[in-house]
């Protein structure tokens, strides 16, 4: 099945079932509850080596936009650009925060120009990415952005999980990450990797 047409079959469950959070605290309880011991701290530490010459920022997998706003509102100045396939949560953030700009995204091509971002935030996405979309949806992060930060859980071999009805395409992701971008630095807190890279390491 073609990339744009598997993600468009989702579509539909992600809307239907995918419990969106209401709040800020909403999101800081399911980190903790992954086990993070302070996960405000753990976000901001991620981004401080960032240099935001475009002062612009996108959280691919934005939900409901909370925690782009959190980012946001962290580093003062910064336009906030959040993409998601789940169409009813991209209205939800629309009406929770217009100050930022939201669109849909189709699991494949970012509907932004090249290098247009300082960094690309991917939250608890990529292990829903097919293992055959992979280096597509990295193309398109590196042709979008200076540079990338990732939080995912981090199952030390590739492997397919099902759970739920939904089905996880698990990595070692602190290999994969490293082998097609540049790491900048690394820490492990509640079984994920967070990681900070370059995407061109010219």
């Amino acid at each position: 099945m073609r990339p744009e047409d598997y993600y468009e079959s989702v579509v539909s469950k992600w809307e239907e079932q995918y419990p969106s959070t209401g709040s800020m605290q909403g999101v800081w309880d399911f980190y903790i509850e992954s086990g993070y011991l302070d996960p405000e701290a753990s976000l901001i530490q991620l981004f401080e080596g960032v240099h935001w010459s475009k002062k612009r920022l996108l959280d691919l997998g934005c939900d409901t936009g909370f925690m782009l706003n959190f980012l946001c509102e962290s580093f003062p100045g910064i336009e906030g650009y959040g993409v998601d396939i789940n169409r009813s949560s991209i209205g939800k953030a629309k009406s929770l925060f217009p100050k930022h700009k939201f669109e849909t995204f189709d699991g494949v091509a970012l509907p932004f120009p090249d290098r247009y971002f300082d960094v690309v935030f991917v939250s608890a996405v990529v292990k829903h990415i097919r293992y055959e979309d992979r280096q597509q949806f990295y193309q398109e992060i590196t042709r979008v952005s200076d540079s990338v930060v990732f939080i995912e859980v981090d199952s030390k071999q590739q492997k397919t999980e099902s759970k739920q009805n939904w089905v996880f395409y698990l990595s070692h992701f602190e290999e994969e990450f490293r082998s097609n971008f540049k790491e900048i630095s690394v820490t492990h807190e509640g079984g994920d990797i967070l990681g900070y890279y370059r995407t061109n390491p010219y």
